[in-house]
């Protein structure tokens, strides 16, 4: 492995997460669809939002061989009653895609939120449609729950256990 390294959002990760975030189509996936300024961006992660405080926190997916970012990786609604956690990985290049990066890159987040004794359960909400991240997250060892409602459509959610509570 190690074809990707992954660290928590930095200023000067603030352009890429700025192209990210304005790609139009991704919008739907946002609770707050863009266009962004680099002022939004800048005050929404810094300073560094950490998830159990602030519910959210990002970090940046790097190629290890050329030192590019490749995607992001957001932790967000922490719910300590559920010892719970969403997580959620975008790599927007489609170059990018079925190389093993996002497996690899939710792998080394997972093993991130593993350290913290408050989380017992991962869970991502993935649009039915996208047979891509289903597949990926199935890879991960994720497991269908439910359909629920997310931003006005409904999605499913997967889970997976990380300890027992």
């Amino acid at each position: 492995m190690d074809n990707i390294y992954i660290e928590e959002t930095r200023r000067e990760d603030l352009p890429y997460i700025h192209w990210v975030e304005n790609l139009e189509d991704y919008w739907h996936i946002n609770e707050h669809p863009g266009p962004y300024t680099l002022d939004e961006i800048t005050d929404c992660f810094f300073p560094p939002r950490i998830y159990s405080i602030h519910k959210q926190q990002r970090w940046v997916i790097w190629n290890s061989e050329n030192k590019l970012p490749l995607g992001i990786l957001d932790a967000f609604n922490f719910d300590e009653n559920d010892q719970s956690i969403g997580i959620g990985i975008l790599i927007p290049n489609q170059k990018d895609h079925n190389k093993g990066f996002g497996r690899e890159a939710l792998g080394l987040l997972i093993k991130k939120l593993t350290f913290d004794k408050q989380i017992s359960i991962v869970f991502a909400l993935i649009d039915k449609d996208n047979a891509a991240s289903i597949s990926l997250f199935e890879k991960t060892g994720f497991q269908f729950q439910r359909e629920q409602m997310c931003l006005n459509r409904i999605v499913n959610r997967y889970e997976k256990l990380l300890k027992e509570k």
